[in-house]
């Protein structure tokens, strides 16, 4: 188990590195200019980066240093699986709504399929092998949701500043705040309805006594 975490560690480190140097050094999807600052705002104002950056900590934490209050508090089934939430959904919604909107290549095509598809496919492997299971509450879908809210925030609110907004279906200068919100509001229920999947499956998979 810390052998393969240490390894989807390391290929969660790599993407997450390669990602930025492709945004940082090129023009990515987001057509992304100005500072190198600017661009490292915008790379961590990606969902998917954040959403991989917890797994590659969880990871390392964990097959590192297992112990310390970080390995311990990433070893709780309630924070692992709403990191395997926040995997899926990034997954899930770029296979089905971001990933035709553009045709990465080379590099980009590397970080790309790393951030969306291995990493999650780790993520959500380790979920179903290692993570104890029995122990979560129907009410645990609550404070997963936290994450996702603040984020959809922050992008609405940062995006006319910054003149950047990291998804089309957040784009208030091109939808209207009005229809972002919906959409916002629409990633939520896909959170939650994903979530209590989760739950579901969690008390399907407990071993019997």
């Amino acid at each position: 188990m810390k052998t393969y975490r240490a390894i989807a560690a390391l290929v969660a480190w790599l993407g997450l590195a390669l990602q930025y140097y492709v945004m940082a050094t090129s023009s990515g999807p987001g057509g992304e200019v100005g500072t190198l600052a600017h661009r490292s705002a915008n790379f961590f104002s990606y969902f998917t980066v954040l959403a991989n950056l917890l797994t590659a900590v969880m990871f390392t934490a964990t097959s590192v240093a297992p112990a310390s209050k970080l390995g311990l508090f990433f070893a709780r089934p309630t924070v692992r699986t709403g990191v395997a939430l926040y995997m899926a959904v990034t997954a899930a919604t770029y296979i089905l709504i971001l990933q035709g909107l553009w045709k990465p290549q080379g590099l980009h095509w590397v970080a790309d399929t790393t951030l969306h598809y291995v990493t999650p496919a780790l993520v959500l492997l380790d979920w179903a092998l290692f993570s104890p299971k029995g122990s979560l509450r129907w009410a645990a879908v609550w404070p997963w949701l936290i994450f996702p809210l603040v984020y959809g925030i922050y992008s609405i609110v940062r995006g006319p500043h910054a003149a950047f907004y990291p998804y089309p279906f957040m784009d208030v200068s091109k939808l209207g705040l009005e229809k972002a919100v919906v959409n916002m509001v629409a990633m939520s229920a896909l959170f939650l309805v994903a979530g209590l999947a989760f739950v579901l499956l969690d008390r399907l998979m407990r071993p019997k006594s």
